[in-house]
């Protein structure tokens, strides 16, 4: 069986800062179209429980502010479901790792609140698990310190569900995903 899907996942950059007087910001990403292109059973990399899921990549996310300020990432897609949706029939896993702060090595912690920029877990990590709508916060000794640049590196792997490999026509699987900044 041969799978002959096209699958294309965006990655847009957006900026929104709480206090735009306060400084300017610009949000960059290095890759802002994963193509997987066309697919076939060989590009499968494993398959565990019914899903299959396609080689993991990376995309790194930069902010970079002209002042000092608090700063999360949020990323979205438009499904309305906390997991990253990737056409009608799979999702995409992403981590977030190798955080950095004005070129100093911080720890990841996770915020759902706009504006709240409180790390929601007690333990914070080198490598977070991201959900649609996750604000990501650079962390030092508990607390969210202010800063002009901050880096991320995104893992994405997208996972299909059993019947996808039954595809015998040209399927497009695509997800807009939204990365925004906030500040404060």
């Amino acid at each position: 069986m041969k799978i002959q899907s096209i699958i294309k996942f965006t990655l847009l950059a957006g900026l929104l800062c709480a206090n735009a007087a306060r400084a300017e910001c610009n949000v960059t990403v290095s890759d802002t179209t994963v193509d997987y292109g066309k697919l076939s059973n060989n590009d499968i990399t494993s398959h565990r429980g019914g899903v299959y899921t396609l080689d993991e990549r990376e995309v790194r996310v930069n902010a970079i502010c002209s002042e000092p300020q608090a700063m999360a990432l949020f990323i979205s897609d438009d499904s309305g479901e906390r997991r990253f949706r990737f056409g009608d029939n799979g999702d995409i896993l992403i981590s977030a790792q190798q955080a950095v702060l004005d070129g100093k090595p911080v720890d990841l912690g996770k915020t759902l609140s706009h504006g709240s920029f409180v790390p929601k877990q007690e333990r914070n990590r080198k490598k977070v698990l991201v959900l649609n709508n996750d604000g990501l916060l650079p962390v030092r000794n508990g607390e969210v310190p202010a800063g002009q640049q901050f880096s991320i590196l995104l893992h994405i792997r997208p996972a299909l569900k059993q019947g996808i490999h039954s595809v015998q026509d040209e399927t497009n699987l695509m997800t807009n995903l939204t990365v925004q900044l906030e500040g404060q």
